[in-house]
């Protein structure tokens, strides 16, 4: 029972890692002491610096050069920058619907085509109710004439796609936890971190230390190390299904957060968007068609 409970402690840990990380990334690519490179430089360095101790202990991985190509390009750098550039056009509750609400769409068609788990007939209906919200929260911004977020949008959808070949690649490798975390951080603290702060445009010499502890600890330690690791121990104690039910709270949560933090009010219109977002997420969960 103590286990189950942890599961559960840890799969809400994971959720609130989320949210911090979206309203970090909104502040972090809406002001001028940072840029969209230096968040995801932080997220990836730090995060492979909190992993270092389980990753050489485990070493060797036993992890294919090809698996650990994937799943640092589709979980890694290009993944944030996608998010944190969206964040430069539209609000946290825009992505946090947009994004959460997109993947299990993009993962169910993913996991159809690569591995051959078509979705049950009863998923139809979750997804057709995401596809319904997330077209809500579009049409919200277009009808409100807020100039430029259907660029912001594109960028969530496009975070949600590269989301699912992650997952996706993850499953149909059987990676292991350890072997996740060094897939995903050593290529891009190898690859992406040295071209980060070699090559890309960065504000870490001159940001105040305030702005870069905000955004080191966020990103790098809740948002990437600690996000990882809550989500990998709830599956493993409380399963996948009940941790992807905890997880769909977080565009509402995201949604409501954000007035207080960011001063962002939602609509109407984004709120019923969140929750038929939130209503299709839970049937595409529970409405899985049994496996005899």
């Amino acid at each position: 029972m103590k286990t189950e409970w942890g599961g559960i402690a840890a799969g809400c840990g994971t959720v609130l890692c989320f949210v911090a990380m979206l309203v970090a990334g909104r502040l972090g690519a809406t002001t001028d002491a940072l840029t969209v490179y230096d968040l995801a430089g932080l997220r990836m360095g730090v995060a492979a610096l909190c992993a270092s101790p389980f990753l050489l202990r485990a070493f060797p991985w036993r992890v294919a050069l090809r698996t650990h190509a994937m799943v640092a390009f589709f979980g890694g750098a290009p993944f944030v920058l996608l998010i944190f550039a969206g964040m430069i056009f539209a609000p946290v509750g825009h992505a946090a619907v947009m994004m959460n609400g997109a993947l299990p769409v993009f993962a169910a068609f993913v996991a159809w085509a690569w591995l051959g788990d078509r979705p049950g007939n009863w998923q139809w209906l979750g997804i057709a109710a995401i596809v319904m919200g997330v077209a809500a929260v579009g049409w919200d911004a277009v009808a409100g004439g807020v100039p430029g977020q259907w660029r912001g949008h594109l960028l969530f959808l496009s975070a949600a796609v590269f989301a699912a070949l992650w997952y996706a690649s993850m499953r149909a490798w059987k990676l292991s936890v350890v072997q996740s975390l060094a897939a995903l951080l050593v290529g891009n603290a190898v690859v992406y971190v040295p071209i980060w702060l070699l090559f890309l445009p960065t504000g870490l010499w001159t940001a105040p230390l305030a702005d870069i502890a905000l955004q080191t600890v966020v990103h790098g330690v809740f948002g990437a190390f600690l996000c990882i690791l809550g989500h990998a121990y709830s599956v493993k104690t409380i399963g996948p299904t009940r941790q992807a039910a905890i997880m769909s709270a977080a565009p509402a949560l995201a949604l409501f957060v954000a007035i207080p933090t960011l001063g962002e009010i939602p609509t109407v219109l984004n709120i019923v968007g969140a929750a038929v977002v939130t209503a299709g997420i839970l049937a595409t969960v529970f409405l899985r068609p049994r496996k005899f």
